[in-house]
């Protein structure tokens, strides 16, 4: 029997719902030669904040409108990273789990990828590691074209930081989560 392989996109960070998805299948093909796309999750995510939801936007060198997502460079010339870590920090530190897991992330926002593929990559990895996924990844860089938007919406309740203030917000990044739920987050997905 053939195994079924699903594309995806490679998104920053990915939402709980693409994590949810992706612990279902043995195979999944990342697409890498997909066209970028400009405000999409492949260069964002969000967190729960004290105000609510919290876009955070990797900054990125645009050289081309034609450009892979493997060939997007990523923009230093601010220090967003060094922002990006203490508005997660700040969001998470009172989370039951933050201090359990916030080493594997952190070097995500230390180290300086060049390509935007690079830290979207690595980010996977980690939580595939963290929640302990028997999936196999292959990395596609002969796809040319666009991914049509897939749906990665999520339902599931969980706790959050700062539910009593602002409700339950869905469809927040894996940060939030593997922050809130620790060893358990495997079994909300």
């Amino acid at each position: 029997m053939e195994q079924v392989i699903t594309q995806l996109p490679l998104y920053s960070l990915p939402s709980v719902g693409f994590i949810s998805k992706l612990s279902a299948m043995p195979k999944a093909e990342i697409l890498l030669g997909e066209r970028f796309e400009k405000q999409t999750f492949r260069s964002r995510f969000e967190i729960a904040g004290p105000q609510g939801r919290q876009l955070l936007s990797v900054p990125l060198v645009h050289k081309s409108t034609h450009a892979s997502i493997a060939e997007v460079q990523i923009d230093y010339s601010q220090n967003w990273n060094v922002k990006h870590w203490r508005s997660i920090e700040t969001a998470y530190r009172r989370a039951p789990f933050f201090e359990f897991y916030a080493h594997y992330f952190e070097p995500l926002f230390t180290k300086k990828y060049v390509l935007l593929a690079e830290l979207n990559l690595e980010a996977i990895q980690i939580v595939i590691k963290i929640l302990k996924f028997k999936i196999s990844m292959e990395l596609n860089t002969d796809y040319k074209g666009t991914l049509k938007p897939l749906n990665f919406e999520s339902s599931m309740d969980y706790n959050q930081v700062f539910i009593e203030r602002n409700g339950f917000l869905p469809s927040l990044s894996i940060l939030d989560l593997i922050f809130n739920e620790g060893p358990s987050s495997k079994d909300f997905l």
